[in-house]
């Protein structure tokens, strides 16, 4: 039995609100959605299926939760200025630099333009446990203004809202590539399950925020890749248990355990998770006292897996 307690920092950052493109979800019901390349030579304006990509008004010293955004409109193969690559079969590039980019793109005047984010936009109607994975990789490290050992530290931040206004939050954890100070240093990130807020509902965006967590000593920006992304999910069986698979979980509300009964013996595991979607305790079969005194009084959901990992069932339990 293990147990999962997880803190998340949020702040917010205050600036005027740009219009940005919503991009047609992505129904996960017809299959796992998949990011695998991007050519340089992609027509401007354009962008990979159901994604966008975003800048911001500033260069930002710490992570931003606003939607203040516009859509990035400049060619993949630029090599001034804040940009996105396109690398073929290896994603895509992100770089910002001090100075905004230009307003055409090529000079003259120069707004607020900043590289900031990758937006992508789901439709989660019946599915659930929706699991994200990507892989991100240092192409070019920050110089560190001559100190190549402390060098400025970007990072690409994963977050979520629900519906297409409002401001993000963190994916608990929070989930995030940090770049490296040596050149070819990647990761691959997850797979990650969102909260469970995000479960069967008709419009879920998730960005990948690019933004300055250390100035160290100064200098460039570093370079990061995304790529690899896969974004799998579970058919929702909601709060009622499934026709074939029929279930008790008792006391309920209670105070130090419960007990979870079933008319099957095919259930291999069960989690507890809070309000926002936070793994707190993970429990194999048993026919015995689940504990959960340590737990704090409030809402939390038991889901029921097969040994396949398939949710047979969820369930509301109130602990006092």
């Amino acid at each position: 039995m293990r147990t999962f307690l997880i803190n998340s920092i949020f702040f917010l950052a205050a600036s005027s609100l740009i219009a940005q493109t919503n991009p047609t979800p992505y129904s996960l019901s017809s299959g796992n959605y998949q990011f695998k390349q991007w050519d340089s030579l992609a027509v401007t304006g354009t962008y990979p299926a159901n994604m966008v990509f975003q800048y911001v008004p500033s260069n930002r010293l710490g992570p931003f939760y606003n939607d203040s955004a516009s859509d990035y409109s400049c060619p993949y193969n630029m090599s001034k200025r804040p940009r996105i690559n396109g690398y073929m079969s290896k994603g895509i590039g992100i770089l910002t630099t001090s100075s905004s980019q230009y307003n055409d793109c090529n000079s003259g005047t120069a707004e607020k333009r900043f590289m900031g984010s990758i937006l992508l936009a789901l439709n989660a109607t019946n599915r659930a446990n929706i699991k994200v994975q990507w892989k991100s990789e240092t192409l070019v490290p920050g110089d560190g203004n001559g100190t190549p050992a402390t060098p400025r530290i970007w990072n690409l931040r994963l977050q979520y809202r629900l519906g297409s206004s409002g401001n993000f939050q963190d994916v608990p954890g929070p989930v995030e590539f940090v770049a490296s100070i040596n050149t070819g240093d990647s990761a691959i990130i997850g797979p990650v399950t969102l909260p469970a807020d995000c479960n069967n509902k008709p419009l879920v965006q998730l960005r990948w925020i690019y933004f300055e967590s250390s100035a160290g000593s100064g200098g460039t920006r570093p370079r990061l890749r995304f790529d690899d992304l896969t974004i799998a999910s579970d058919a929702w069986v909601g709060l009622e248990e499934p026709n074939a698979f029929k279930a008790q979980l008792f006391p309920n509300p209670t105070d130090h355990f419960f007990y979870f009964r079933s008319n099957s013996q095919h259930w291999d595991y069960l989690t507890v998770s809070d309000a926002t979607g936070r793994n707190m305790l993970e429990s194999e079969f048993t026919d015995g006292p689940i504990d959960c005194s340590y737990l704090q009084n409030g809402l939390y959901f038991i889901r029921i897996y097969s040994s396949t990992s398939q949710l047979l069932g969820t369930y509301k339990l109130l602990k006092n």
